[in-house]
């Protein structure tokens, strides 16, 4: 080859090699500029409708969210009721509410097997509540940041559980009645339900200004051996919703007392007061609805927790007084299992008559 043609192709060898460096150059600007583009506008871009944050309260024991601010995001409401303590909250079509001081929330009627969902007020009347309450009350999918917790809001959903739209409860007669509960097999074995009429619901209760709620199983009256080491039974299968393994009696009858004398202020028993008279339980709830509050129990099984699945041969407690004066007082009589018997979240009884109650629960267990 000679002197020319190398110096020829030489130069159009450089020329190639500038010409492709300058094309990679202009590459990579204009990657770094698309980049660029790309995230101003994930910055810019707006939030999703559905995706909502709210701030949130790190505490050592709890994760807590203000109720105000998360019903304002998805537009629902709720209701305090200062003398009884209770909440209800309201989302789309659902009820939820709660008891100052019980870990048990009610949906529709219905309650879950959850002790892990409560409220406070707060010194300046707000209401806290844990993040479990969107995570397994409301069941929605949650994420936690540095100091919120992010979740998807679609609208308003289908009503969850609670009673059908046919569901006349209020013109229930006997034969409904029996119908509906007849599943239930006695709490107490070889014992009968007492017809004794203070101990049937809706008898006067002058010692709180109010009336008894449930169904009491003595001794005298159920013709049964009972005392502590007689077992409860759950009565049939259900879900197991409330376990008071915890339970902390009254300290004194003067604190009893305390308690005792805002119910004769108010000329009837607040809820929260009610509760606390009730004394160790378990609730279980049923299909259909239907919810014991098994009450004075002297001792729950340790196996015995909520969310455990429970038939009519489980032992779900034993019988006792808790929560009576004479459990404060530190002495066992008065030994007896007060039952309430609840279909969507209302007493059983409310739609009959004494008589008619009587012969329900005849029918039903004896």
């Amino acid at each position: 080859m000679n002197f020319l043609k190398l110096f020829t192709l030489c130069m159009i060898l450089l020329i190639n090699g500038c010409q492709t460096q300058e094309r990679n150059i202009e590459v990579e600007k204009e990657n770094e500029a698309e980049a660029v583009l790309e995230e101003n506008t994930e910055e810019e871009a707006p939030q999703s409708d559905t995706l909502h944050t709210l701030a949130i309260d790190i505490t050592a024991d709890d994760v807590l969210f203000d109720l105000d601010d998360f019903l304002k995001k998805i537009d629902g409401s709720y209701q305090y009721d200062e003398m009884n303590r209770t909440l209800k909250i309201f989302v789309n079509k659902d009820e939820y509410a709660l008891i100052e001081g019980v870990n048990v929330l009610e949906r529709n009627g219905e309650f879950l097997a959850t002790d892990e969902i409560y409220f406070e007020v707060t010194d300046n009347g707000n209401i806290i509540m844990p993040v479990e309450f969107l995570d397994k009350g409301l069941q929605l999918p949650i994420k936690f940041g540095n100091s919120n917790v992010s979740f998807d809001w679609y609208g308003p959903t289908e009503k969850v559980g609670g009673p059908p739209e046919s569901f006349n409860f209020e013109e229930w007669d006997v034969e409904k009645m029996v119908e509906y509960l007849s599943f239930l097999e006695s709490p107490i074995k070889n014992a009968e339900v007492s017809t004794v009429s203070s101990h049937l619901p809706g008898a006067p209760r002058d010692y709180r200004n109010g009336f008894h709620e449930g169904i009491d199983w003595y001794d005298f009256a159920s013709g049964g051996d009972i005392n502590t080491e007689t077992p409860i039974y759950a009565m049939a299968e259900g879900i197991v919703v409330r376990a008071d393994h915890d339970y902390i009696e009254y300290e004194s009858p003067e604190k009893r007392e305390v308690d005792l004398t805002v119910t004769a202020e108010l000329g009837e028993t607040p809820e929260y007061i009610f509760d606390r008279l009730r004394g160790r339980q378990v609730w279980v709830q049923y299909p259909n609805g239907v919810m014991n509050r098994f009450a004075h129990l002297h001792d729950i099984p340790e196996n015995i927790k909520v969310g455990d699945r429970v038939n009519a041969e489980t032992v779900i407690g034993f019988v006792g007084n808790s929560g009576t004066s004479s459990a404060v007082n530190q002495d066992l009589t008065g030994l007896h299992l007060h039952q309430d018997l609840l279909i969507y979240g209302e007493l059983f009884w409310k739609p009959l008559s004494q008589e008619e109650i009587r012969e329900v629960l005849i029918r039903i267990w004896n």
